[in-house]
């Protein structure tokens, strides 16, 4: 577990200098708790070894892993920039008191709407998806306006290197719906060079967690990075011989992790790249390649969602009900978890993602008891099967690690269960970010037509 994770005098799992016991008697089982410190200890870790190897470098937080006010707070206070995906992201990273400036618009999909709230608020940065982006933007922003709005281009290419060293990748990265093509980026850049409303400042590439549905390796991990950064500056330098535009910011997205020990993601891997590894794959070849190619210096940005975020979260829950399931000599010893299941961090389902769980309030007690744990949903909803635990009682509670990217992010009520709430943690304070969702506002939200009620 993280540093900020210990078991205190009590046994009890303590986050930040709070007891999780305590947390569970003032706000309530099940809840998520935040780890304010092990988020900046994550940033600060990617942003210095990045620093390291290339200086010109600036960590954004990816609010799509984890859209809490409180955690953009955190890493804005830490110098970080952020991103946004949609409107409702926008409003989030405002509720945060992000500056426009500190923005970084994403998105394959931007309504007419967005895009203009991007504009009037001059956000800092607006990474384009398509060439028909591009041209609506054109449509939409003044010729006249200043100072110019700055974009980036999001790339998406195929080389032969590519397809011959990884196959599945290059076939993933050339179909699939986010990004242009070289043909389509070059005509986007002569679109935003012609128009004096905008600043044509860089390219952005995000490569993203490959574990899913393609081989992993820590090598193969490095050795996909290596490529996404050669691609797309090989995209810049094209720009710059047709255009002699040398561009200043290249973004090359995230899918960074935290490794866990004892597993983590699909398929329980126990193995990932460093910081530093991660440094030196993306930003010893941007410096390699700006260097050969005469492309300066542009400002390297990182997309870092899971790496800040990952193992900062954990979902609390109580024990309830557990029961022995016997076939033939087999037998199987089940433990519910009250009000929450696997559908409030729903990869776990759709990836059978492996989270670890320890018993929050008996961590000194010995972990000699096989049991699998589940919620109250009418479907599978395991949290985890066959794990070690003590021999759990009724009232017990089970902290669920590495909650923090793509979990509260896409949670969900199925059975009208509801969302728990989130409590951000931080040298022995504690603060709801997020407020519980009841019953009654979950059935508020719907209604009957007045011919049936």
């Amino acid at each position: 577990m993280p540093d900020a994770f210990r078991t205190n005098a009590a046994g009890h799992l303590e986050i930040d200098g709070c007891d999780v016991v305590d947390l569970a008697a003032e706000f309530g089982a099940p809840f998520w708790v935040i780890s304010e410190s092990t988020i900046r200890a994550n940033y600060r870790r990617l942003r210095d070894a990045f620093r390291r190897v290339y200086p010109a470098t600036d960590v954004l937080y990816a609010t799509k892993a984890n859209p809490q006010p409180a955690i953009i707070a955190a890493c804005l206070a830490e110098g970080a920039l952020v991103d946004a995906v949609t409107l409702g992201h926008l409003r989030l990273i405002e509720r945060a008191g992000g500056a426009p400036d500190r923005i970084v618009f994403n998105g394959n999909s931007k309504t007419e709407a967005e895009l203009r709230y991007a504009l009037e608020r001059r956000v800092g940065v607006i990474n384009v998806d398509s060439l028909e982006e591009m041209e609506l933007l054109a449509t939409l922003q003044p010729r006249t306006a200043s100072p110019p709005q700055r974009v980036c281009l999001r790339v998406a290419v195929d080389n032969a290197r590519l397809r011959a060293e990884d196959e599945q990748l290059a076939k993933a990265e050339w179909l699939g719906k986010f990004g242009m093509d070289p043909l389509d980026a070059l005509a986007a850049a002569a679109v935003a060079l012609g128009h004096p409303g905008f600043d044509l400042a860089g390219l952005h590439n995000h490569l993203g967690f490959t574990v899913y549905n393609t081989p992993y390796s820590p090598s193969l991990d490095m050795l996909r990075h290596e490529r996404c950064v050669e691609q797309t500056l090989e995209v810049a330098r094209d720009i710059r011989a047709e255009h002699g535009h040398r561009l200043a910011i290249l973004n090359m997205g995230g899918g960074y992790r935290v490794g866990n020990p004892e597993g983590y993601g699909p398929g329980r891997l126990t193995e990932f790249p460093t910081a530093d590894d991660y440094a030196m794959a993306v930003g010893g070849t941007a410096k390699e390649l700006c260097a050969e190619w005469d492309l300066g210096t542009p400002r390297l940005i990182l997309e870092a969602g899971g790496y800040l975020v990952t193992d900062a979260v954990a979902l609390v829950a109580r024990v309830g009900l557990a029961k022995t399931r016997r076939s033939g000599d087999e037998t199987r010893r089940w433990a519910y978890v009250e009000n929450t299941s696997a559908y409030h961090f729903v990869r776990r389902l759709m990836f059978r993602f492996h989270h670890e769980v320890v018993a929050a309030n008996r961590m000194n007690d010995a972990t000699d008891t096989r049991v699998s744990i589940a919620g109250p949903i009418c479907a599978d909803d395991d949290l985890a099967a066959e794990i070690l635990l003590p021999a759990l009682r009724r009232g017990d509670l089970l902290a669920i690690l590495d909650n923090g990217s793509y979990c509260e992010a896409v949670t969900s009520d199925y059975c009208a269960v509801p969302i728990p709430p989130a409590v951000m943690v931080s040298d022995g304070r504690a603060a709801l970010t997020r407020r519980r969702e009841t019953v009654d506002d979950l059935v508020a939200r719907f209604d009957v037509p007045a011919w049936l009620a």
